[in-house]
């Protein structure tokens, strides 16, 4: 077994094999490069020491459960997915809620609630990749991004790099607060602003 599938594994939580084999189908689909049950794992492998809560750690397995390129509406799917997923199982409204606000939060990664502090800073966390892996993150994004035109591609990635430094910070929870400088290092140099 691999370290990604063992660390799902043991975040399995309060899902249930049915749960969990839906979502190894979803992040395991044929035009998923970037957004798989590896950066799942990544995301389980660095939030596991701050102490997890219920509502993030199932918003993180959510939270990119339904990703379709092009598609506006990912993030509102996704959340809603979960909802009948979580509720089918039983879980009670307000950690439903929380975890539906969390994935929401994920469309533009500005925090709405603390919980989503966080998670958002997992998702984050590979802006200060050490350049070839961010190169190789970059690439694989690509691929997702297979039907969309080369040139659009890269102005649309410089946009997103743009609004980003743009930010007073990229993290919010204060656990990566030390991430900031190496992320924003790396997106300067993705749009050739660095030395």
């Amino acid at each position: 077994m691999s370290d990604s599938l063992r660390i799902l594994e043991d975040m399995g939580g309060p899902l249930g094999e049915v749960q969990l084999a839906e979502l190894r189908t979803l992040y395991s689909g044929p035009g998923r490069h970037y957004h798989t049950l590896d950066h799942l794992a990544e995301m389980f492998r660095l939030g596991r020491p701050h102490g997890l809560t219920e509502a993030q750690a199932l918003a993180i397995w959510y939270h990119d459960a339904i990703y379709e390129v092009p598609g506006d509406d990912n993030e509102a799917r996704s959340a809603e997915l979960a909802s009948k997923r979580l509720l089918a199982l039983g879980i009670d409204a307000e950690t439903i809620a929380e975890v539906q606000q969390i994935i929401l939060d994920t469309k533009h990664h500005l925090p709405t609630i603390d919980l989503s502090k966080l998670v958002l800073d997992l998702d984050l966390a590979s802006l200060a990749a050490e350049p070839e892996a961010f190169d190789l993150n970059t690439q694989l994004i690509r691929r997702e991004f297979a039907c969309v035109p080369d040139e659009d591609f890269r102005l649309g990635r410089a946009r997103f790099f743009e609004t980003y430094l743009a930010r007073e910070r990229l993290y919010h929870s204060g656990a990566f607060a030390h991430l900031e400088a190496k992320a924003r290092a790396n997106l300067e140099r993705a749009l050739g602003r660095s030395e």
